[in-house]
């Protein structure tokens, strides 16, 4: 289960967390933080604004969602 913390954080299950790492390091590189927290995901986080949009967009792919769920974070 992935789940939107806010615009700029998502939390990503085990499973998909290496998909969403490869896209926001070719899309976005160090304007993406992540971090694992244990017994809940992994957090990647946006630290660069300009880059959120890239960010957004890329974990929505990573993740096939068909839809903005960054829109009702």
């Amino acid at each position: 289960m992935c789940t939107v913390v806010n615009e700029r954080e998502v939390m990503v299950c085990d499973v998909s967390r290496d998909r969403v790492r490869t896209l926001l390091d070719e899309r976005v590189g160090d304007a993406a933080l992540v971090e694992t927290v244990h017994g809940h995901g992994t957090r990647f986080t946006c630290v660069d604004v300009e880059r959120l949009a890239d960010f957004q967009s890329s974990v929505g792919e990573a993740l096939a969602w068909e839809d903005d769920r960054f829109a009702t974070a």
